[in-house]
């Protein structure tokens, strides 16, 4: 136990000091490599940190194809012997019959004495530092994990009762013209949510794109359209998913909730400059001022 919990907190603490690292990298670097080459590097790092297990191959022992013995001395010319004396059979000496009973009146109370068992102590259980530890790693663990489970059943119970499917004959042409440009076989399903200050796709198996019960303007509601459905094409919700599983097992480390935040940054950075790849240079500072707007909706409802 003690083990593992040496490797968690190496892990722990080397996974962080290479999240340092790629914040620093894109803080310094921005203009010059994208946040999606970050966002690679966020995965793989994620990978590593989901599951605290080292990674070891079996030890491969090699033996020798020729064994050495060394011969065993059984020939007559080798048993010991007496000098000046002829090899004799060894006589038993004669034992007086009192000799004998004492011996095994000894035998006897030594054998019995040793067959006597000794009073054992009263051993109590005990429990080590290193189970209390593992013990309360465990519990925040899962009740990170039970705590967002939870949330995520309130939104879906939430959306079954109170979301809308999207039938407006405005909107259907233009999410599926979207969805073409983007080459996606399949959509999420469009669904009006009420109390919702922006788009946002939610869902991991069966995502969903939620859109606000208020009209947004055309260029708004298509640019909006496009960012999310650029979240599902490039399956961004899966890598936050991902993110959410290492920040509950490495609860401890501070680094990895920073971690967690700068993935959350990259990857909204990483899916803008994918829609600004598709958009004409003249839509840019258009489609920058939605996106701003958006959040500032987002901060004025929390």
């Amino acid at each position: 136990m003690t083990d593992f919990l040496f490797y968690l907190g190496a892990l722990s603490l080397g996974g962080g000091l290479v999240g340092l690292i790629l914040m620093a990298t894109g803080l310094l670097t921005r203009s010059r490599y994208a946040a999606r080459w970050r966002c690679w590097g966020w995965l793989l790092l994620c990978l590593r940190l989901a599951i605290p297990l080292p990674f070891s191959f079996p030890n491969v022992q090699v033996h020798a194809p020729i064994q050495l013995h060394s011969p065993s001395l059984e020939r007559p010319s080798e048993l010991p012997f007496t000098a000046g004396r002829p090899f004799q059979e060894a006589v038993p000496s004669p034992v007086s019959p009192t000799g004998s009973s004492n011996e095994e009146n000894t035998s006897s109370s030594t054998s019995s004495s040793q067959n006597t068992p000794e009073p054992q102590p009263e051993t109590k259980p005990t429990i080590y530092v290193s189970q209390l530890i593992t013990a309360v790693w465990l519990l925040v663990a899962a009740g990170i994990l039970i705590w967002n489970l939870i949330a995520h059943l309130r939104l879906r119970r939430f959306l079954t009762r109170w979301a809308v499917p999207v039938r407006d004959a405005t909107i259907l042409p233009l999410y599926n013209a979207m969805g073409d440009q983007l080459e996606l076989d399949r959509r999420p399903r469009l669904i009006t949510c009420p109390g919702l200050a922006a788009p946002m796709l939610a869902g991991l198996l069966h995502p969903v794109l939620l859109l606000p019960e208020q009209p947004l303007a055309p260029k708004e509601l298509e640019y909006a359209l496009l960012h999310e459905l650029t979240h599902y094409r490039r399956r961004d919700i899966w890598l936050k998913a991902l993110a959410l599983w290492v920040r509950a097992v490495h609860w401890f480390n501070p680094l990895v909730w920073l971690m967690a935040r700068a993935i959350e940054q990259d990857t909204e950075l990483s899916c803008d400059e994918a829609v600004l790849r598709r958009l004409p240079p003249e839509e840019h500072a258009a489609y920058g001022k939605t996106i701003l707007s958006a959040v500032e909706r987002l901060k004025a409802r929390s």
